[in-house]
C-alpha cells in the first residue's frame, strides 16, 4: 500500500536523501533525467487518470514519489522562465530568465532569453521571406549566456571533471538551451522553416553524426497528407474536456477547430503542424533514443544528464484551451510516450540505472470564453491598447509632450519601462510616476494589482504573497518599473482566440513533479512544494553536487511552505 505523508515534519524527513532516495552512494544510478512536458498543468494527472494506461504516468505516480501540490513561487510562469528553474533550482529573480523576451533598455529594443547576434545556427536557417504585412522576429543564434545561474548540466560538468555527458533535446530553443547550460555536450532545437533540427556556434561548427542522420532521414515526413484524429475514434471525448468546438478555440497554424486536423504537403506549413500536433512529441522522443544509444547515456563511468523537454504540448494548448479535445487527446497521447520512453530507458539503460524528474514549465488559463459559460468573470486584456492607455493617463496626469517624445519607452509581456530621459526633462520623479500609474490602473477592469519597482524591491519584508510573487519574477535591470497583475481568468495579448499563461494564479503556477527511478520510494508527498526541487532531486539521484544558486539544498528548505 502507498503511503501518504501529510506533515512537514514527514515531509522534511522524506527529502533528507534517506526516504526519497534509498541505494547506497556507490549505487547511484548513472543517468539523470529532466522530462519536461510544456504546458501540462498540474491537474491533468489526476483529472484524467482513469483514462490513462497503467503503465504510463500511473507507473511513475505509483512506483515514484508524486508531489501533488506542485507549484511556481513566482508571477511570471513563462517558458524561458520555467525551464531555468526547473535546472538551476532558483528563481527568475536569481538566474535572471524574468520571461522569454524582456526589454533592453542599453539596445533599447526587446531581449530574447535564449539568443543573440553574436551566433548563428547551425545548419543554417534558409531564408523565409515574410508574409505581406508581417515581419519576422530575427532571435539570433541559440545561446545559454543571458542566465545568471548555475544549471543541471553545468553542476554535473563541475562534479564529473567535464567527464560526464550532457545531452539537451527539445523543439523550442530556449527549452533546451537554458537546461543545457554552458558546456552541454550536444544542444538541439527544431526549427520549422527547415524541418531539422539545430544548434549553434555557441556550441559547435556542426551538429553530431547521429543528429545529421536523424536529419536526413524521412522520419519527420510520415503525416505527410494526413491528419490529425482522436487517439480513439470511437470514445466521446465530451464528458472528459468539452465540445469538439468551443467559443474561442483557435485553429492551430490552418488545422481548423474541431477534428480531424489534416496535415498537408513537407513544407514549413507542414512542419508548423507538425510541432502544432502530438505528433511533434514523436519526432522528439524518437530523437531522444537515438541520443542515448549513440551518446551511451548512463553507460559510461561518470554520471549523464539528459534534458528533455516536450514542446508540443503547449503549441496544441495555446491554440485550443486546456478544455479542449485535443489538450485530452495531446495528454493521452503523452501518457503512451511516457510507457515507450520508460520501457525503452528499463532495456537500454537499465531499470535502477535512471532518475527522472518529470515537470512542466507553467500551466494554463481555460479560454475566457469557456470561463464565461461557467459564469466566471474572465477576459482578454488587448496590451498594445493597454499600454496606449497608459501613456495617455501619463499626458494627461503631467503635460502633453510633442511627438515623438514618450513617457512610455516600453512594455513587454505585463510590466511598463518609463523613458528616464523625458521623466528627467520634465522634472518628474519616478516614484510619482510609478505611484501614479498604479492609482490609475486600480481603476482598470482587468487588473487586479500592479506593483512598483521600489514596492518590489522591498518585498521581502511584505506579508502580501502577491507580491512577494512578484518580487521573484524581478531582476535588475531587466524587469520594468511597473507590473501589473491581471485578474483570474483574464488573459493578455493581441489574439481574439487561444489561450495563454504568465501569472501568478493557481491555473498556471500548478504543475506536475514526480521523481521516479533507481532508489527513489513510493510516496505522496502532498504538501506544497516548488518545481525548484527537481533540480536537487536529480543531483541528488545521481550522486552529483546541486547547482549552486538552487534554493532548496537542505533537508530543512527542500519543503517551500506556502500559505
Amino acid at each position: 500500500m502507498r503511503k501518504i505523508f501529510a506533515s512537514i515534519i514527514v515531509i522534511t524527513f522524506l527529502l533528507n536523501g534517506q526516504a526519497v532516495f534509498s541505494q547506497p552512494d556507490q549505487q547511484k544510478p548513472k543517468l539523470g533525467i529532466l522530462l519536461v512536458f510544456d504546458q501540462l498543468r498540474g491537474d491533468y494527472i489526476s483529472r484524467w487518470q482513469d483514462q490513462y494506461v497503467k503503465d504510463g504516468f500511473l507507473r511513475l505516480t505509483s512506483e515514484g514519489t508524486w508531489f501533488e501540490n506542485c507549484h511556481y513561487p513566482y508571477a511570471g510562469t513563462v517558458t524561458g522562465a520555467g525551464h531555468a528553474t526547473l535546472t538551476t533550482g532558483a528563481t527568475p529573480s536569481i538566474h535572471g530568465i524574468i520571461g522569454n523576451d524582456w526589454y533592453d533598455r542599453k539596445e533599447g529594443k526587446n531581449s530574447y532569453c535564449a539568443g543573440s547576434s553574436r551566433w548563428t545556427s547551425i545548419p543554417p536557417i534558409p531564408e523565409v521571406i515574410p508574409a505581406p504585412g508581417t515581419t519576422i522576429k530575427v532571435r539570433g543564434g541559440g545561446t545559454p549566456e543571458k542566465i545568471r545561474a548555475e544549471t543541471l548540466g553545468d553542476a554535473l560538468k563541475r562534479s564529473t571533471n567535464n567527464q560526464g555527458k550532457v545531452v539537451s533535446l527539445s523543439f523550442k530553443d530556449r527549452s533546451s538551451v537554458l537546461p543545457g547550460g554552458m558546456k552541454p555536450d550536444h544542444c538541439y532545437w527544431f526549427d520549422t522553416a527547415s524541418g531539422k533540427f539545430q544548434t549553434s556556434t555557441f556550441y559547435s561548427s556542426k551538429v553530431a553524426p547521429w543528429l545529421a542522420d536523424f536529419n536526413n532521414s524521412k522520419f519527420i515526413e510520415q503525416w505527410r497528407n494526413k491528419a490529425w484524429d482522436k487517439l480513439y475514434p470511437n470514445k466521446d471525448y465530451k464528458p472528459f474536456s468539452g465540445s469538439d468546438e468551443q467559443a474561442g478555440e483557435g485553429n492551430g497554424k490552418n488545422q481548423g477547430k474541431s477534428f480531424p486536423h489534416p496535415f498537408g504537403k513537407i513544407d514549413k506549413d507542414y512542419y508548423d503542424a507538425l510541432y502544432n500536433s502530438p505528433y511533434g512529441n514523436n519526432v522528439l522522443l524518437e530523437l531522444a533514443m537515438k541520443a542515448i544509444k549513440a551518446e551511451k547515456l548512463g553507460k559510461n563511468s561518470q554520471p549523464d544528464l539528459l534534458l528533455l523537454s516536450f514542446s508540443s504540448n503547449d503549441s496544441v494548448g495555446h491554440a485550443w484551451g486546456p478544455d479542449s479535445q485535443e489538450v485530452f487527446d495531446t495528454t493521452l497521447r503523452t501518457d503512451l510516450l511516457i510507457r515507450d520512453l520508460l520501457l525503452f530507458l528499463d532495456k537500454e539503460v537499465g531499470k535502477n540505472n535512471y532518475v527522472i524528474a518529470l515537470s512542466a514549465d507553467h500551466g494554463v488559463c481555460p479560454l475566457p470564453e469557456v470561463s464565461k459559460t461557467k459564469g466566471l468573470d474572465a477576459g482578454r486584456l488587448a496590451t498594445d491598447k493597454f499600454s496606449k492607455e497608459i501613456e495617455a493617463a501619463l499626458q494627461e496626469k503631467f503635460g502633453k509632450l510633442a511627438a515623438p517624445a514618450k513617457y512610455l519607452e516600453a512594455f513587454s509581456d505585463t510590466s511598463a519601462y518609463l523613458n528616464y530621459a523625458t521623466l528627467k526633462a520634465n522634472a518628474i520623479n519616478l516614484d510619482d510616476a510609478t505611484g501614479f500609474i498604479k492609482t490609475w490602473a486600480g481603476t482598470q477592469p482587468a487588473i487586479l494589482s500592479a506593483y512598483t519597482s521600489k514596492e518590489i524591491s522591498l518585498a521581502s519584508t511584505s506579508s502580501d504573497p502577491l507580491l512577494v510573487s512578484v518580487s521573484k519574477s524581478w531582476f535588475k535591470g531587466r524587469s520594468g518599473d511597473i507590473c501589473f497583475i491581471l485578474k483570474p481568468f483574464y488573459i493578455p495579448g493581441t489574439y481574439l482566440t487561444g489561450t495563454t499563461h504568465g501569472s501568478p494564479h493557481s491555473y498556471d503556477t500548478h504543475v506536475p513533479l514526480i521523481a521516479f527511478g533507481g532508489g527513489i520510494k513510493s510516496l505522496v508527498i502532498k504538501e506544497k512544494v516548488s518545481p525548484q526541487l527537481a533540480a536537487s532531486i536529480i543531483a541528488e539521484g545521481i550522486g552529483i553536487s546541486v547547482p549552486t544558486s538552487a534554493e532548496f539544498t537542505t533537508p530543512k528548505g527542500i519543503l517551500l511552505e506556502q500559505k
